[in-house]
């Protein structure tokens, strides 16, 4: 089976004004309701909106969670098969505290949606979605991201291995062997986000920043500059500095106060995924500290796998009802939603 990835920025703002014909398709141009207001979501957010943002690691009781979650599954309409098995997740830092939230809110099965179909079509209307959830499930993050790196590798047997994800909000990391997660070696701890505060704090010392929020800042950090006060100002010297700092402070101490000589004796090798493992600039410092005993790989597409991985747990609590299953991830800085493609059902939002 072949899966598909769809992904958005994980941000939004209140609509105000005419937004008509200002995307390409409903990815791009995510409207939607929520208490008789209208939002812009997604990349539509950061082209229409001033000042989009959400809470970093925002509760399911928050509205960003729900203002993200109808406008990843709205993504799905037209290419699953309802009622649907979902599953979702959250870093060991919030797991245990928001995951009975997160069934509470998953429980209510039935989740009504009012988006707006004219920001990318001329003969679009406000229009509403249905989406029934027959079974769910929430597990930590990093569980996701093995279960993907497995699934696609195509090694189910994949052994004895640690996996570290960067993602904006936190970092993970756990020792999976072939009887399981060993919990004693789980961390979670400061993302990317450490790293791009750093940055701004600096920044602010030199430059006037127009009131960027960190998620803006992120999109600056990503692309190595920034464009403020009708200059281009270059980050990537800067970007290297505070990765290599971000490193050396949050995740080279965290390596060493989880996993034992024996653990790393035993381990096959080190796994980086999550959207911060495509920093050259974080992965080589990695590499230099563990070179000498154990290699250290970027696993494909490193961000789509905690969401590949919950899709697959998906397919096995839906009793392999592959077009009814869907993994989502609400990340910090990109929402990704993954399901496997099948043609013969798919329609076209119009």
């Amino acid at each position: 089976m072949k899966v598909s990835t769809i992904a958005f920025p994980s941000v939004f703002e209140s609509a105000f004004g005419n937004n008509e014909n200002s995307s390409k398709d409903l990815l791009n141009g995510l409207k939607i309701k929520k208490d008789e207001k209208w939002y812009l979501v997604g990349n539509l957010a950061k082209r229409g909106g001033i000042n989009p943002g959400r809470i970093t690691n925002a509760s399911p009781s928050e509205e960003d969670y729900e203002i993200l979650f109808k406008a990843a599954l709205l993504n799905t309409l037209d290419k699953v098969q309802q009622p649907i098995s979902i599953t979702m997740g959250f870093p060991f830092s919030t797991y245990n505290v928001y995951k009975t939230a997160a069934e509470q809110f998953l429980n209510k099965r039935h989740f009504l949606v009012d988006y707006d179909t004219q920001t990318f079509n001329n003969n679009g209307a406000f229009k509403k979605g249905m989406f029934d959830i027959e079974k769910f499930e929430v597990i930590p993050e990093i569980v996701g991201g093995i279960i993907g790196l497995k699934k696609t590798t195509n090694n189910p047997n994949l052994d004895n291995f640690i996996a570290v994800s960067f993602g904006f909000g936190t970092v993970e990391g756990g020792m999976a062997t072939g009887d399981g997660l060993v919990h004693r070696t789980c961390f979670s701890s400061h993302g990317i986000r450490y790293a791009i505060n750093n940055l701004t704090r600096e920044l602010n010392q030199k430059y006037y920043l127009e009131m960027k929020n960190e998620h803006q800042v992120d999109d600056a950090f990503m692309k190595g500059s920034i464009f403020t006060n009708r200059k281009r100002i270059d980050l990537r010297e800067m970007r290297k500095t505070v990765l290599t700092q971000y490193y050396r402070e949050v995740i080279s101490p965290l390596m060493r106060s989880y996993f034992t000589d024996l653990d790393y004796e035993n381990c096959e090798k080190i796994y980086l995924m999550g959207g911060g493992a495509h920093y050259k600039e974080l992965t080589d410092a990695f590499i230099e500290e563990f070179r000498d005993f154990i290699p250290v790989e970027v696993a494909p597409e490193p961000e789509k796998l905690i969401s590949i991985g919950y899709l697959y747990n998906s397919l096995r609590i839906s009793d392999n009802k592959a077009a009814r299953s869907v993994g989502l991830d609400l990340g910090n800085s990109s929402s990704i939603i993954s399901i496997f493609e099948n043609d013969t059902h798919t329609t076209t939002i119009q």
